[in-house]
This record gives C-alpha cells, sequence and structure tokens, in this order.
C-alpha cells in the first residue's frame, strides 16, 4: 500500500523564500519535532510538483542507524530522528554511547529529504506512473531496479542484482554512481546549492552553511567521482559503469572498458548474494517474532521462488536460441550451465525453508515447556532454546552479520547515508 497522496501543512501558504529561510541555522534549531517534520513534507510536496510527481511521498522520522540518514519505500520518506531533529549521530563505543553533533544538521536534512524524493520520483518513472521526456534515462532507471539478470564472467553463468549495492573492493563508488544514486546524489545537491545560495543573498552566512559548503568540497559529486575515475583508470567510469547495467538488463553489448566491466559485473554477483543471504536472516527473525508477537509474516513459497527463477531460465535460453552471434549448440549448452545454477538456488532456498520449519518446531515446542513452568524458568528456558536454534542455523551473533552500508538508498528500500 502506497503513501503517496496529498499531504498537506501549516506551510502550505508560505512562498517559496519564506519556506526555505525556515533552515536557516536560528530558525531551523527552535523549531519543535512537529515544526520540523512539516516543513520537510511541505518542501517534499513541492519538489514532488516541480518533478511532476502523481502525489507526494509522506515525510516521517524514524529510528535509524547513525550512518544512515534516510531511506524509501512505498511513497513513504522516512528520516532518521536523532540527525534531523537532535543533530546528533549517536554511536556505541565500548560501552558507552557517544553524541556526536553535526554543526549542519540543517542542511544536510533538507539534502536527505530531496534526495529521497529523487528515487520516489524514479520509482514512477519506472513502474509507468508518469512517463518523462527522455527515453535513455527511462532506459537507465529502469535497468537499475531491484531485480536481477543473468551475468556471465569466469566461464560461468550466476545470478547477478541490477541494483549494486557496494559489497566489493572499489563497490562503493559503484553503488555512488549507479544510475538512480548517481541522480539522487548529484540533483539533490545541486538544488541544496540552489536554496542556499538563496538563503544567503537575503540573510547572510551562517556557520552550518560554511559547514555544509566544506563536506560538499570534501565528499560531493565531484569529489567522488574523481575518486572512481582515479580508483577505476577510467575517465567514462561513470558512463560505463550504467552502460555495463544495461547491457545486462536488456540483453545488449554495447563497448565498455573492460575492467569497469568486469568490476560491475563482480559487484551485480556479490550484491545479489548479500541480498539473499539478508533475506535468510530476516525470515529467521520474522519467523521468531510471528511466534513471539503474533505478526501476520508471508515468506516466499518455495514454489513461488522455484517459478521466479524458472521465468529466468527460460527467458535466458529464449535470448539464447535468437541470439545471431551464438550457435544453437552453445545457446543449449549455456542454457543447461544456467539450469544447473537454477536448481542450486531451488535447493538452497528449500533448505533456508527447512531450517525455519526446524526453528518453529524447537519453539513451539519451548513454549509447551513454558506452560509448565514459572515465570524464572521459563526466561531461562526460552533464552537456551534461542540461542541453541541460532546456533543450529549456523547464524551467528548480530555482531557478526554484516550490516548493509549506507546506502545503499534507496532506490526502492535503499538507505542513503550522510554522504549527500
Amino acid at each position: 500500500m502506497s503513501d503517496y497522496g496529498t499531504h498537506p501543512t501549516q506551510y502550505g501558504d508560505l512562498n517559496k523564500d519564506a519556506l526555505y529561510a525556515m533552515y536557516r541555522e536560528t530558525v531551523y534549531s527552535k523549531l519543535s519535532e512537529n515544526e520540523k517534520l512539516a516543513l520537510l513534507q511541505e518542501t517534499v510536496n513541492r519538489d514532488a510538483m516541480e518533478r511532476g510527481e502523481l502525489g507526494s511521498p509522506k515525510v516521517k522520522f524514524a529510528e535509524m542507524a547513525s550512518n544512515v540518514s534516510g531511506n524509501t519505500a512505498n511513497g513513504v520518506i522516512s528520516v532518521n530522528r536523532d540527525i534531523a531533529v537532535k543533530g546528533i549521530q549517536t554511536v556505541e563505543y565500548q560501552g558507552r554511547t557517544i553524541n556526536h553533533p553535526i554543526d549542519d544538521y540543517n542542511i544536510q536534512t533538507l539534502n536527505t529529504v530531496l534526495h529521497e524524493n529523487i528515487h520516489c520520483f524514479q520509482d514512477q518513472v519506472i513502474d509507468g506512473t508518469i512517463q518523462i521526456d527522455n527515453p535513455q534515462l527511462t532506459a537507465e532507471y529502469s535497468a537499475n531496479h531491484f531485480t536481477e539478470s543473468i551475468v556471465f564472467q569466469n566461464q560461468n553463468y550466476q545470478l547477478g542484482s541490477q541494483y549494486l549495492t557496494g559489497e566489493t573492493t572499489g563497490g562503493y563508488y559503484m553503488y555512488y554512481f549507479q544510475a538512480t544514486e548517481r541522480d539522487a546524489y548529484f540533483l539533490a545537491e545541486k538544488k541544496t546549492e540552489d536554496i542556499l545560495q538563496g538563503i544567503v543573498e537575503k540573510h547572510g552566512m551562517e556557520p552550518s552553511f560554511s559547514a555544509y559548503a566544506k563536506s560538499v568540497t570534501a565528499t560531493g559529486y565531484e569529489a567522488r567521482e574523481r575518486e572512481a575515475i582515479q580508483l577505476f583508470q577510467n575517465t567514462d567510469f561513470v558512463k560505463d559503469l550504467n552502460q555495463t547495467l544495461q547491457n545486462q538488463y536488456y540483453g545488449t553489448n554495447k563497448p565498455v572498458n573492460p575492467r569497469t566491466e568486469n568490476a560491475v559485473k563482480t559487484e551485480m554477483i556479490e550484491t545479489n548474494r548479500a541480498m539473499y543471504l539478508q533475506i535468510k536472516i530476516d525470515n529467521l527473525q520474522a519467523m521468531k517474532e510471528e511466534n513471539q508477537m503474533n505478526f501476520d509474516y508471508k515468506p516466499v513459497t518455495l514454489d513461488e521462488y522455484n517459478q521466479s527463477l524458472r521465468d529466468t531460465v527460460n527467458a535466458f535460453y529464449s535470448h539464447s536460441i535468437n541470439d545471431p552471434n551464438m550457435s544453437k549448440e552453445d545457446a543449449l549448452k549455456s542454457t543447461g550451465e544456467m539450469a544447473e545454477k537454477y536448481l542450486e538456488a531451488v535447493e538452497e532456498f528449500q533448505e533456508a525453508q527447512n531450517v525455519q520449519i526446524q526453528s518453529s518446531t524447537v519453539e513451539n515446542a519451548t513454549d509447551e515447556i513454558h506452560s509448565t513452568n514459572t515465570l524464572n524458568t521459563e526466561n531461562s528456558v526460552e533464552t537456551e532454546v534461542n540461542s541453541s536454534v541460532l546456533s543450529e542455523n549456523g547464524a551467528e551473533t548480530t555482531a557478526d552479520i554484516p550490516i548493509d552500508n549506507d546506502g545503499i538508498d534507496d532506490g526502492e528500500d535503499c538507505e542513503d547515508g550522510l554522504d549527500p
């Protein structure tokens, strides 16, 4: 259920200059939490209208990891409450909670909602809700959504993700400059600078403005692009990155830098693996929550997963058999290799589901034991059983589970960090 729609605020009658003037540190810092939220919502309302979105996403504050400033999903923009309201990053270090102040939190928050609304705009372009007069950009966005394609690398066929989360060496730059993130970072940075320029012309400079300008110089779009070009030794890195994703998605073969292409394919494969690992972890956690909290969780069934991979293999066969550069024998051989990968993936998924069933059985048995014990004994048994289930499943403590980087951002469920 999407939360796109009309979200009126008390600032709806303000003109543009008066609205943006509220982001001055001297004003923003004195706003209540509800007033800050209304300011961000009104900013998104107007940005959505300017971009031609159908409706406006809803803005809300949420508890998030300290390195995540915001994310978007289903027409909702979630913003880190600590950063946007309190102007701090909360970090746990050696058993202590450290609150790190953010000097330009007012402007970073403005940048965050603009960045996330661009992802909302992109989602509407991808799903066909709106059409834009730029078929090339539409093609780039569609090839950079949360979907899979078949990647041929190192003489093997593997499933790869079209959206990249930065899992490999240099992967952060592939995350940052993939089409959806590229435009979200660049366009949000550009509009934030334009807004700041208008504020300064009317009200003068403030320390937070200078702090933001300094951060853009050090870690903004142009700085990141220079770093990426140097790392990959390719002046067309951004172009080749996105062409590789399009080649994979559309089955084209437009020439790109071989080193960049290899790096992108590796990142596609590793991102896909990381996503499936996270799905397994989430499924186990959701299963536990369902038993403890009666949470109505509905995981993907084996038949549904099987059919989705079967469709992928069939699509690959159809593409291969009609490829004028591939013989019939090669097409059949390649499809056979992909079919083997498909069977392996189904077996892995089935094993994961069996683990969930075992976990559910153990926890149900534990509930029966609890009913005959005292409260203290009940808590003791629950802790021991939950620990043993985690051990059986091969899952380690949360400290050992890799946390998704900033990221990733959201395309749809991606989280964007403080690097605007």
